[in-house]
């Protein structure tokens, strides 16, 4: 089936539905596997009977027609992708009982992305984690401040950081399958005091991505794994990582994939984790690659950006939207 013939199918769609389809946003799929979004301005229809020639006939047709160009316009550019997510979040808390004094605390905070912060300390026993998921970087810190068992008393002391975010991504510049290469690169380090002890979690891994058939949602499918690693030391060590992981994967040109990067730290009763130097993340593909980021990363590789054709296409769209408005009214 050609390039025509497909539009068609998928305008003929839109004439059957479109009282309903015109005033909201959709996701049509093609018979390529391609997700198609749309979106256009409301128009209202009168919904009693129409007959040939009635005026609203030709603002349904008109109507029809400019979702029509605005789907022919929405792949496969980064704005057809479902919306990046970010996540930031820090928690801590400590308890003790030291003869007549007693006390404890616990907060968490949480953001999309947003640096956030915790602390709280009290009588030898205290935490400050934070978080931050900034564009194509990672933040996370944790220390505990611990005081010894002993004839004084007991308690504890933990506190950790997660920094996330899920980008998703589409290799524009070729046809087929392509190969590119991902590298993680992380710096920190570990402290695990006396009594204490420090950990941290890295993982990173491509996904194939999915709309849902029910609505404007979508689920991950099979992964490609790019880096994981983890580490927990206690006592007294202290480890510096200056890590650099890297892994190649295969992608399609013009098809959605999903990259999810997750760092985590957790220490306890005088440990530290300190994160806050990033986790950074960068690719490298064939030349004349380019990647539409619904994040805006380019991850080192050129960003995609609409044809001049596109972007005619689009102006025809609005011209047309205009003309149904005024022919409305």
């Amino acid at each position: 089936m050609n390039t025509s013939q497909k539009r068609k199918e998928i305008r003929s769609d839109l004439n059957t539905n479109a009282d309903h389809d015109v005033a909201t946003a959709h996701q049509l799929r093609t018979q390529t596997g391609h997700t198609i979004c749309i979106k256009i301005a409301p128009v209202q229809l009168d919904r009693r009977h129409m007959i040939p020639g009635d005026p609203q006939m030709r603002v349904r047709f008109l109507s029809s027609l400019v979702v029509g160009t605005l789907a022919t316009l929405a792949t496969p550019i980064a704005s057809a992708m479902p919306q990046a997510e970010f996540q930031s979040a820090a928690s801590g808390n400590y308890s003790y009982s030291l003869g007549s004094k007693s006390g404890s605390l616990s907060i968490g905070e949480s953001d999309n992305g947003a640096f956030v912060s915790v602390t709280g300390a009290k009588n030898g026993y205290g935490f400050n984690a934070n978080a931050e998921a900034a564009a194509g970087q990672l933040k996370a810190y944790a220390q505990t401040e611990y005081h010894p068992y002993g004839q004084a008393g007991y308690g504890y002391s933990s506190a950790s950081a997660t920094a996330s975010f899920t980008d998703f991504v589409t290799f524009l510049g070729g046809t087929g399958s392509g190969s590119a290469s991902f590298s993680t690169l992380l710096n920190g380090s570990l402290t695990g005091g006396a009594d204490g002890n420090a950990g941290y979690s890295l993982s990173v891994a491509l996904y194939d991505v999915f709309p849902s058939d029910w609505d404007n949602t979508y689920y991950l499918g099979d992964s490609q794994q790019l880096a994981y690693d983890y580490r927990n030391i206690s006592g007294r060590q202290r480890v510096t990582v200056n890590d650099l992981f890297e892994s190649d994967f295969d992608f399609e040109y013009g098809k959605t994939y999903a990259i999810a990067a997750y760092l985590t730290v957790n220490v306890a009763s005088g440990g530290i984790a300190d994160f806050s130097h990033t986790a950074s993340f960068a690719m490298a593909a064939a030349p004349g690659t380019t990647v539409a980021s619904s994040a805006g990363i380019n991850y080192g590789i050129p960003a995609a950006v609409p044809e001049p054709e596109s972007y005619a296409m689009l102006l025809a769209g609005l011209g047309l939207i205009g003309l149904v408005a005024r022919r409305r009214k």
